[in-house]
């Protein structure tokens, strides 16, 4: 025996048990979650951290910040005047470690690549300075 329909079956699957109390309307007119915000930040912690772990936000944009680096954009005319960078490039590749062989120049040892400053800006598109990528001091055993 079916059963019969009612109100809620005429609601979309997304607003199917929803309280009215729970939504709003946003400034382009779509109907969304007023704790969508909350919602959000709680999804990226569980993306970078432990879900379940009390957290502050300032916890959350600090370890966005680490995931996300410190890229800039690359010009043919700025040299970025660092030791070791990591490079992007045109493709979307990101080259990590790469050595300061002389005045805007760089290496990346893997794959024996050279850049200069005519890859910058065209097949390169941004790079992040490395801080110090200086071999351990530590005694080896």
């Amino acid at each position: 025996m079916s059963r019969q329909v009612t109100e809620q079956d005429f609601r979309r699957p997304e607003f199917r048990d929803a309280k009215i109390e729970d939504y709003e309307f946003r400034a382009d007119g779509a109907l969304v979650r007023k704790d969508r915000w909350e919602q959000g930040i709680h999804r990226i912690h569980g993306i970078i951290g432990r879900r379940g772990r009390e957290f502050e936000i300032s916890e959350v944009v600090e370890a966005v910040e680490k995931l996300k680096g410190h890229w800039l954009e690359a010009e043919h005319d700025e040299d970025p005047v660092s030791d070791w960078i990591d490079v992007r490039l045109r493709c979307g590749s990101v080259l990590a470690g790469c050595a300061r062989t002389g005045t805007f120049e760089y290496r990346w040892p893997f794959g024996q690549f050279n850049f200069t400053s005519k890859d910058f800006g065209t097949e390169i598109v941004a790079y992040q300075p490395i801080p110090d990528l200086q071999p351990s001091k530590e005694p080896q055993p």
